[in-house]
């Protein structure tokens, strides 16, 4: 666990009230060491929803018809899976089963059955994943993992992603993660991203086919490598101290999210108990007190980052700003930790790197505005955000000559560049753009999507 504190002299920042930037950072070690004891990996209990609209016919679906023979190939007997469907209406095409109970032929006939049809009912189709991923979860023994594919908006039932995301978020916390696979230029990537961000997922605009069964290799990975689970933090700050913007996190305050994060927990300490043999610590997310995050487990040299913009009064001291508590289940001793340390004592982090990350989710945070302008069919909006921000980068590298500034405003310029040739002809492609997207659409969303992951809070490994 490190932490650091930065000033801001200047104006890159999120929030123009802003003085300090404030990190928090939490990295698993480099490897498993050679005598910790051999543990049995845990289960994965993976649930796929796939969306079978019309506009998926074709390219799209099939690839996540080959992703997912490609994944069951490589599930052990123990592992389970399951799919849901929709479109216009929901179904249960496979309930989650053990691979051992599920022989290959019958699994290639369920996926080879898969068609296409009508609307795009998102919110009950994820809704019907997360309730399918608890046939097999109740115990909290299993590395739960939730998967949508989609390409759209979604054009039945609650089409406001703003709900569908308020009512994923009251059934999805703690070790279950959701992940989402974009298809075509009319897929939402910033809203599939804000998605996937509810529980420490990862979203992907799909450019190649191979890609989806690769990142699925990936996930499966990581349940051979996890060193820290049920990870808890709390920020407590001081109430003088006001907090101005927040990157990297998952705030627990809506009611029917706080009780799903109860619920969550304490699946969370059970799985603790019965495959670490570890008596889960007191949860700190449950009290009222602080800024509660929830974070996704770690996998060895994870890292996972929060950064605070916070305004300290003029004249304030900064002792006494607040503190820190992370509190988790180590996989390899097999016991729970807990620390707490004052952000303004012995700092670990230099100022360079506290600034560099909070720019740098600062700028990925623009870059989906961006997109988000880009699907509303603004193109000068899009570019005069952009534009905007490249100023912010330009005085922050005056400010602090870092590299990752540098290379941003390179990126950045590009970026600008690629929306200012939208529309025009893209003659090595005959791939649909999308009704009123334009030429070029999905290679900009694709570049932009992928920038925006790359200035996260989140550094995978596996």
């Amino acid at each position: 666990m490190s932490h650091g504190l930065a000033a801001v002299p200047g104006e890159f920042k999120a929030n123009e009230a802003t003085t300090h930037f404030v990190e928090i950072a939490l990295k698993a070690g480099r490897a498993r060491p050679e005598d910790a004891p051999a543990t049995e990996p845990l289960p994965v209990n993976f649930v796929f929803v796939v969306d079978t609209s019309g506009s998926m016919t074709g390219t799209k679906l099939d690839t996540v018809k080959s992703a997912l023979q490609t994944i069951y190939r490589e599930l052990r007997p123990a592992d389970c899976l399951g799919i849901i469907t929709f479109d216009h209406n929901v179904r249960t095409v496979l309930p989650a089963v053990a691979k051992q109970d599920l022989p290959p032929e019958r699994f290639a006939e369920v996926v080879s059955a898969l068609t296409t049809q009508g609307g795009t009912d998102i919110d009950l189709g994820v809704q019907y994943g997360i309730d399918e991923i608890s046939r097999h979860s109740v115990s909290g023994r299993t590395v739960n993992c939730l998967y949508l594919f989609s390409d759209g908006d979604p054009t039945s039932g609650e089409r406001d992603w703003i709900k569908v995301r308020a009512n994923v978020a009251a059934k999805l916390r703690g070790d279950l993660t959701l992940s989402c696979f974009g298809f075509g230029s009319d897929a939402r990537m910033p809203e599939l991203a804000a998605l996937a961000g509810l529980a420490g997922g990862h979203s992907t605009f799909v450019t190649r086919p191979e890609q989806v069964g690769a990142d699925l290799l990936g996930d499966l990975s990581r349940r051979d490598h996890l060193a820290a689970i049920d990870i808890q933090l709390r920020l407590d700050i001081d109430p003088e101290v006001e907090i101005r913007h927040l990157y990297g996190h998952d705030l627990v305050t809506d009611p029917r999210a706080r009780a799903a994060v109860l619920r969550e927990a304490g699946q969370a300490a059970e799985r603790a108990l019965q495959d670490y043999g570890t008596k889960a610590l007191p949860d700190i997310i449950t009290e009222d007190k602080g800024i509660r995050i929830f974070a996704p487990d770690l996998a060895f040299e994870e890292t996972y980052w929060v950064v605070l913009e916070i305004r300290v009064p003029a004249g304030r001291e900064l002792s006494g700003l607040g503190t820190a508590t992370v509190q988790y289940v180590d996989t390899v001793a097999r016991a729970g930790r807990r620390h707490e340390l004052d952000l303004c004592e012995a700092l670990t982090l230099p100022e360079e790197t506290v600034t560099v990350h909070a720019v740098g989710l600062w700028t990925s945070e623009v870059t989906f505005y961006a997109l988000d302008d880009l699907y509303d069919r603004d193109r000068e909006a899009a570019k005069n955000r952009l534009t905007h921000h490249l100023k912010n980068l330009e005085a922050a590298h005056s400010h602090l000559p870092a590299k990752e500034f540098r290379d941003d405003q390179v990126t950045l310029r590009k970026l600008i560049t690629l929306t200012g040739a939208l529309g025009a002809v893209v003659s090595f492609s005959d791939v649909s753009h999308g009704a009123g997207a334009g030429p070029g659409f999905a290679p900009a969303v694709r570049v932009m999507n992928d920038f925006g992951r790359v200035r996260s809070g989140f550094w995978p490994h596996y």
